[in-house]
């Protein structure tokens, strides 16, 4: 019943979000609708992939973007979306085909007049390169971009030096990946250093990168003492920025842009640091500052979840409510009409599952009363045949002398009797130990004097009754306790063979025939 609820939840939504979307694209696209612009796209890309895309593509029809530029969004876009999956499955190819058009688009770009013409175009292609080579393992076209990336920030000049830093710490990075070892960290070094003068956001934010690619590369060198400083000194650093964010402004693109962002900036940071703290302490043995710092990155994440949830809604309200002035009615009568149908499915569902889960509840409840009156009559049947015919004496019996069909009663009657059945490692061994018969004649007995093939479907079915009599009449036993009491040496192939035999699972005998019980009680009581 709860999946067919989210079912019906989903299909609500994918109906609602379906009528957004054709609400867009039915209408004529108008060059004064400021929806369809850069801005916009790249504002909500990180976790609306699809939709950022659709505004790109609007942008180019409505002329405000050109289709180099598109294609520099589009890249952008394929590469940083925190959203991979959708990307991936709007491709139609298989996972991460995302990066892999990212670059085949950037590796176009740099060839095109457009972006040969500018540095700051460059940069912007070259970072994406970069980024898809590093995220593809690709380490030796990872450190080829990032020297390319360093000589056009330096062309640039001053206003790109926070860049080429960053990438210099990259290439360093990249060093270390290629067993580089003390150039890569001299690199780094050099790049950290020049960056932790305080300044402005993107200094901070590449000092931060820069911080952390070192305390990877310390990580996994074991160094865990040497990632302790390098991890409070992001938190320092991001504890002066939200004491102090008018120090860091600078109106970079990476800065954010309002104090929600800013406070999700510095959390998630603070949290990256937070965690190579506790996993240094993890390391060095430490437990005591471990558990501390685990229990701030714990506090921090159960406040940021709310936070985060809180954006992401407000995100979206913003985005329904401009396209919601554009398709308003169409919107509305859609809506009207799926939740009219999917309300009347529901209601069909609801009814066939209720209806359905009360045919199987009352033929589970009749077939548990004639399996308890079938044992019932069995065990009173062997009461009253062991009252009239009491068994003769093992000692004045031979059992040569008796049939197929009279051996197997016998045999039948002391394992009833005497509970032989109980034993898990109850086998023909046994029965041939116990009466002095041979293997052959344990088997004919069997297979000519019962209505069972084989020994085991014998046993089998003995154990299953009894551990109906108990599910019946020991309610304080669990399904585990009866099927070891009943013989069985394992809980899940009791279940099973119980419910081949029965038609039903033990917990369902179970509450068959609770239900059977309180039905008769009630019409007793009604008499």
């Amino acid at each position: 019943m709860r999946k067919a609820i989210y079912l019906i939840i989903i299909l609500i939504v994918s109906v609602l979000t379906g009528c957004t979307g054709r609400g867009g694209s039915n209408e004529a696209v108008q060059a004064q609708d400021t929806i369809y612009t850069r801005q916009a796209a790249m504002s909500i890309y990180a976790y609306q992939p699809v939709r950022a895309l659709q505004i790109i593509d609007s942008a180019v029809t409505v002329g405000n973007l050109s289709q180099w530029q598109a294609d520099v969004c589009r890249a952008r876009i394929y590469s940083f979306t925190l959203m991979h999956a959708a990307v991936d499955s709007l491709l139609g190819g298989p996972e991460d085909i995302r990066l892999d058009t990212a670059q085949a688009i950037g590796e176009r770009l740099l060839s095109h007049d457009s972006v040969r013409a500018n540095l700051k175009r460059q940069q912007d292609v070259l970072e994406i390169l970069a980024y898809t080579d590093r995220m593809q393992n690709d380490t030796t076209g990872w450190m080829q971009r990032s020297r390319e990336l360093v000589g056009v920030c330096r062309q640039i000049g001053p206003m790109a030096e926070n860049d080429a830093l960053r990438t210099e710490a990259e290439i360093g990075a990249a060093l270390c990946a290629m067993d580089q070892y003390e150039e890569g960290m001299a690199k780094l070094d050099s790049a950290i250093v020049l960056l932790s003068e305080k300044g402005t956001f993107d200094k901070l934010d590449a000092m931060i990168i820069a911080l952390k690619r070192k305390i990877v590369i310390l990580g996994a060198r074991n160094l865990y003492a040497e990632t302790l400083p390098l991890g409070r000194q992001i938190i320092e650093r991001l504890d002066d920025y939200e004491a102090h964010p008018d120090d860091y402004h600078d109106g970079s693109h990476r800065e954010p842009k309002n104090d929600q962002q800013r406070d999700d900036y510095i959390r998630f940071y603070r949290n990256q640091a937070q965690n190579y703290i506790t996993a240094a302490y993890s390391s060095l043995g430490e437990d005591g500052n471990m558990l501390t710092a685990f229990r701030q990155i714990e506090n921090s994440v159960r406040d940021a979840t709310v936070r985060e949830h809180l954006a992401r809604y407000n995100a979206l309200q913003q985005q329904m409510e401009a396209e919601r002035q554009q398709a308003k009615a169409s919107r509305a009568s859609l809506m009207a009409l799926a939740i009219g149908i999917l309300a009347l499915l529901a209601i069909v569902f609801a009814a066939v599952v209720i209806w359905k889960n009360r045919a199987i509840s009352r033929k589970n409840s009749v077939l548990a009363q004639q399996i308890d009156e079938a044992m019932n009559f069995k065990e009173l049947y062997l009461k009253e045949k062991q009252a009239h015919e009491p068994e003769p004496v093992a000692a004045d019996l031979d059992l040569s002398t008796l049939t197929d069909e009279q051996l197997f009663q016998h045999i039948n009657e002391v394992i009833v009797r005497e509970k032989l059945f109980l034993n898990p490692k109850f086998e023909r061994q046994t029965l041939m130990d116990r009466f002095g018969l041979s293997k052959e004649r344990v088997g004919t007995a069997f297979s000519k004097g019962s209505e069972h093939a084989k020994l085991s479907n014998y046993i089998q079915q003995l154990r299953l009754e009894y551990a109906a009599q108990l599910l019946a009449r020991r309610p304080e036993m669990n399904i585990v306790q009866i099927a070891e009491e009943s013989g069985f040496s394992s809980h899940k192939y009791f279940s099973d063979r119980f419910r081949l035999h029965f038609s039903m699972t033990p917990s369902e005998f179970r509450k068959a025939r609770q239900q059977a019980g309180n039905l008769v009680g009630s019409t007793t009581d009604e008499a």
